[in-house]
């Protein structure tokens, strides 16, 4: 996982971490929520209270690597200074690994070729700075699902734009151009993208965090208090509940029914006007191919129209009941 650790990095953690569905092979952790090195603390406190000690943590090169971006405040209005909304948690019993984040994305790739799936919870760019080492890293992994992007609603960071891609527009458009080629991972697999369409559906009601505090798991107690002491902040979210932006996004690696998944040609906007970190996915796509024309008049008109070249798997919407039912079920395992 790539991960920049605050509230919603917790709880992706964690499950990662005590879900028997998952080997959580290596995390790095970098900017986006708090800075580089508050992000590696909080990363090994949480990978401590999961009782995962053993998971390798490896430092990313923090903001002043990334790219220009159109943000004009960070999350500290909803994560607190610290990331995890004043939750303190006992250090880790590890230090992070020297080995540069993005250096060990593209090691481990390479060790283990056709054999993992990448997990970007977090501003894009230590997946960028991987790409730029190593361009051949799509047909080295198995699966990537990254948590990004804002398609039919409103962005939270700018009015059109989701934290973890308009932080770094840059970064975001190198990977869903890299990994958008058809066919370019080993798997064969189209690559999925969870924005804000489906993480603001996906929510925890208080009946979960009270789960969550009665749970036998490792990192329960942890997870209980930083969903509490978030749970203030779902109004400013918009839904019925908490998002638990992160979470979702992990666990539909092993649950990928819980989301409705429309196949879009993406682009990343990085342009500098209004729409700059904006994902753009073109639905316009799925209008011309469920068209009663016959294939050549669909050919045709998608030649004329010129779509990207970049297809992703995009979850538009999630189930709520399920997504719950999923999150009691492994809390109460």
């Amino acid at each position: 996982m790539v991960v920049d650790t605050g509230t919603d990095d917790a709880g992706a953690l964690i499950w990662a971490a005590t879900d028997p569905r998952v080997d959580l092979v290596a995390v790095v952790a970098d900017w986006g929520n708090v800075g580089v090195e508050r992000a590696t603390r909080n990363t090994l406190a949480v990978l401590r209270a999961a009782g995962a000690n053993d998971v390798p943590v490896y430092s990313g090169a923090g903001k002043g690597s990334s790219g220009p971006s159109p943000a004009r405040f960070d999350a500290s209005v909803v994560m607190g200074e610290d990331g995890l909304n004043g939750v303190v948690l006992p250090d880790g019993e590890q230090s992070a690994q020297g080995e540069p984040g993005h250096e060990a994305l593209v090691r481990l790739a390479s060790e283990r070729p056709g054999e993992l799936t990448l997990v970007p919870v977090s501003p894009f760019t230590p997946v960028a700075a991987a790409l730029q080492l190593d361009p051949q890293l799509p047909s080295r992994l198995f699966d990537i699902v990254v948590m990004g992007g804002a398609i039919a609603t409103a962005g939270n960071l700018t009015p059109g734009g989701e934290a973890n891609v308009a932080n770094d527009p840059d970064a975001a458009a190198a990977m869903v151009e890299a990994f958008g080629v058809p066919g370019v991972l080993s798997s064969g697999r189209t690559p999925r993208m969870v924005p804000l369409d489906a993480t603001h559906d996906a929510t925890i009601s208080l009946a979960e965090v009270e789960l969550a505090g009665a749970s036998s798991i490792s990192g329960a107690a942890a997870l209980e208090a930083i969903w509490r002491a978030s749970f203030e902040f779902s109004a400013l979210e918009g839904g019925d509940g908490l998002p638990i932006h992160d979470l979702l996004a992990a666990l539909v690696i092993v649950e990928p029914d819980i989301c409705e998944w429309h196949t879009l040609p993406l682009e990343v906007d990085c342009a500098g006007g209004p729409a700059w970190g904006m994902t753009v996915g073109d639905q316009r796509m799925a209008l011309v191919e469920n068209s009663p024309w016959p294939d050549e008049e669909k050919e045709r008109l998608a030649e004329l129209i010129g779509f990207a070249s970049s297809r992703w798997d995009v979850a538009m919407s999630a189930d709520v009941d399920r997504f719950r039912a999923a999150l009691r079920s492994w809390l109460t395992s």
